[in-house]
């Protein structure tokens, strides 16, 4: 088979620039920009589905946002992470947009968070958690805008998750000069923000797409992907999760509506591998592929109070692992999840739909007691 060779990447800390481009997001059907950036890639050589190499397995396509270019340098924002990692990316969404239409800077504040505590200190990292896997995100502390601010204002979550205004809602439109952007649609808004924030380090992509290559054997057809989570959602938030048999049936569904009757590839992300072989035995002829496949043997769930035990081993097989599943999630023709889970909010915005075009059409929420009246996914959708 033919394949094209790797772009070339120079990797550059952009907290150490000053940035001048204005970057179109890659889906601008309801986003008007007052100036354009956009980088020239080469594709990717990985054999696997075109939406997974456009999307998550080639270097990205816009710059990063313009961290040092605020107008505002008399106050910075601390942005103070809580919670695992999709509720820390969350809630850093949300953080860097408040702060680009303050025309602030910000920092992020890793003091609060759970991701690099250790009891071990030998298991403590000699970066920040997030520059473990990701290219730079806000200033560094270090930074001399932030040392010459007359004020570092620490954030609290809940300013971010203001439904009045800060959550970016559905139908909610907005404008952020500093980004050059007019009149967005709230849940674009989030995309375009989230494609030049959150860009995986390029040895973490090329693990992760690796590692995709393997899992779907050289198909390049479309697929579906399920979310399944389990482990501390029913102890601590009391949620009854959604069963095999609810996947079965929406899957099903999606295979009528989405892919003419024929089954395809069905990606199963979960942090309990005991959940794949009720998948079997439901549907022997079904062909499923997870992380469980390989060495991922997890059967009772993701915790996060376990992190604070975790070798760098650990915690490097765990993350890996989940980024293998949040890109397939992202690139599936269809999305099966519930939303009991930070994972499926963050899935939903990297996903390439567009609010304009009616962005609920290629995912499937499903329903579970308890969570009938639960914080609003009309809103997301």
């Amino acid at each position: 088979r033919q394949k094209q060779s790797r772009s070339l990447e120079v990797q550059v800390d952009p907290r150490t620039i000053i940035m001048k481009e204005k970057v179109v997001a890659e889906d601008t059907s309801s986003i008007t920009t007052t100036d354009s950036g956009d980088l020239t890639t080469t594709t990717s050589s990985f054999n696997l589905p075109p939406k997974l190499v456009e999307d998550w397995c080639s270097a990205p396509k816009s710059f990063p946002l313009p961290y040092r270019d605020c107008k505002n340098k008399d106050i910075v924002n601390s942005i103070p992470l809580y919670g695992g990692l999709t509720n820390t990316l969350k809630m850093l969404l949300l953080g860097a947009i408040l702060s680009f239409e303050e025309d602030r800077c910000f920092v992020i504040d890793e003091s609060t968070s759970a991701l690099p505590k250790r009891v071990d200190p030998a298991n403590l990292f000699n970066t920040t958690f997030l520059e473990r896997y990701f290219e730079p995100i806000g200033l560094s502390p270090s930074d001399d805008i932030v040392k010459e601010a007359k004020e570092v204002q620490a954030r609290d979550w809940k300013e971010s998750w203001d439904w009045k205004h800060n959550r970016r809602v559905f139908r909610q439109r907005d404008t952020i000069h500093s980004l050059g952007l007019i009149n967005a649609h709230g849940h674009d808004l989030k995309r375009h923000v989230l494609k030049r924030m959150w860009r995986p380090l390029p040895q973490v992509r090329d693990r992760t797409c690796s590692k995709l290559e393997q899992l779907f054997n050289g198909s390049i057809q479309d697929y579906i992907a399920f979310s399944v989570r389990r482990g501390d959602k029913f102890e601590l938030e009391h949620f009854e999760f959604a069963t095999a048999n609810q996947y079965i049936t929406a899957a099903e569904k999606a295979i009528v509506n989405q892919f003419n009757g024929h089954v395809p590839i069905i990606f199963v992300a979960t942090d309990d591998c005991s959940i794949m072989d009720e998948f079997h035995t439901l549907r022997p002829n079904w062909t499923f592929v997870s992380e469980c496949s390989s060495d991922q043997k997890q059967i009772d769930g993701f915790r996060l109070t376990d992190m604070s035990q975790w070798t760098h081993d650990d915690t490097d097989t765990h993350f890996h692992k989940f980024f293998v599943e949040l890109f397939a999630m992202a690139a599936a023709k269809y999305f099966i999840g519930v939303i009991y889970t930070n994972v499926t909010w963050w899935v939903l915005f990297m996903r390439s739909s567009s609010e304009g075009n009616d962005d609920k059409k290629d995912f499937e929420i499903l329903k579970t007691p308890g969570t009938e009246n639960r914080e609003g996914i009309d809103y997301w959708r």
